[in-house]
């Protein structure tokens, strides 16, 4: 089991060339396992520069938010992040896109430590409902999101598919908006812009 306090959790908000090795290294690795992050080969270096520039440059907005968990060494064995959507009516809202661990990382509840540092950001950055899916069979996931007060919302069935295999989608919320604020809450009752009368 991994101890808890060996590693650290921070968010990456600059650029930095010697993490991007690292984050290949563990996305590779972990591919190669068999996680569900959304590649079945690993991708490649420049994918994942890609993919770390746009979360950094994201995050100077307040649009995204990339946590890492280190080793004492520096070496990534974990990540998590958001990006906030980008529709006009949905700006308020933030989809947690990937959220992993490296099995030699695991039991040491990094996985909680990463995702309550996106929640906390998220916070601060203003959004108010943080949303995310998981595969079906990921039963050790969705307890970690539900301790967490994330809800589900809704599943497709045998929607992720590898191969001749399929499986569940899970969709999870979290309510980030205070109890006391000013928004005017209408739920579906048929009022405003695109409202139409129940038949």
């Amino acid at each position: 089991m991994a101890e808890q306090a060996t590693f650290t959790v921070r968010r990456v908000t600059e650029p930095e060339p010697a993490l991007l090795d690292s984050l290949h290294a563990v996305i590779t690795h972990l591919v190669e396992e068999g996680a569900a992050l959304g590649w079945v080969e690993p991708p490649s270096r420049s994918e994942i520069g890609d993919l770390l520039g746009d979360l950094v440059h994201e995050s100077d907005l307040d649009d995204a938010c990339l946590a890492v968990a280190e080793s004492s060494a520096g070496a990534v064995v974990g990540f998590a992040y958001w990006s906030r959507r980008i529709g006009e009516t949905e700006q308020p809202h933030a989809d947690i896109g990937r959220v992993a661990v490296s099995s030699s990382a695991r039991g040491g509840g990094l996985g909680q430590r990463l995702v309550t540092e996106l929640i906390d950001y998220a916070r601060l950055a203003g959004i108010e409902i943080l949303t995310l899916d998981v595969r079906g069979n990921n039963h050790a996931a969705m307890a970690l999101y539900e301790r967490l007060g994330f809800r589900e919302y809704g599943r497709i069935p045998d929607f992720v598919a590898i191969g001749d295999q399929r499986w569940d989608n899970v969709y999870f919320w979290l309510d980030l908006r205070p109890d006391e604020h000013d928004l005017r809450l209408h739920g579906d009752a048929p009022t405003g812009p695109g409202a139409s009368e129940v038949r």
